[in-house]
């Protein structure tokens, strides 16, 4: 028993911190024909810097993509109004998909701003984009009755391990 139960616990303190959990993701509608996502994970607020991000129209079309800077956002352009699909793919398994209805996009659309008058205004501090989201960890009251449940699973198997090894060397006698 002492040699299994060292040998659980070792695997246990060795596994390490878990950095990430569940991917987030949420949208902002800037003026001028433009929307900032912004992605985090919900257990550490990091940002998955590098993340692949898609925005697709309506028929499946492509209309942009790129990646996440690293404060976890991406600003993209639009010319008309219809709901759009963002999906940031930050590997490892970690996806995150947001529709935007065409209602959000039409409140702040305006003529779109063209490209080299974009990429000026977003050099300025004023329009470079911030984060908006609220990156605080969370942990679920779902989170915390799996971690409870691990933990009763596993001292039931060691106490398995207990009574199997008692029971062995009775039968020995």
């Amino acid at each position: 028993m002492g040699g299994m139960s060292l040998a659980l616990a070792l695997a246990l303190i060795g596994t390490g911190e878990a950095r990430a959990h569940r991917l987030e993701a949420d949208y902002r509608v800037l003026p001028g024909g433009r929307v900032q996502i912004e992605s985090w994970f919900d257990l550490t607020g990091e940002s998955p810097r590098g993340a692949k991000v898609q925005v697709f129209r309506p028929n499946g079309e492509i209309l942009s993509e790129g990646q996440l800077d690293g404060k976890g956002l991406y600003v993209f352009s639009y010319t008309q109004v219809e709901q759009l699909k963002i999906v940031v793919s930050a590997g490892a398994g970690h996806r995150k998909e947001l529709d935007i209805p065409a209602a959000d996009l039409a409140g702040k659309f305006t003529k779109p701003i063209a490209a080299t008058a974009l990429e000026s205004n977003l050099a300025t501090p004023s329009s470079t984009p911030a984060p908006f989201a609220d990156r605080s960890p969370r942990v679920s009251s779902k989170d915390v009755i799996i971690g409870i449940a691990f933990l009763l699973a596993l001292a039931a198997f060691v106490l398995s391990l207990r009574n199997a090894r008692q029971l062995a060397t009775r039968k020995d006698r």
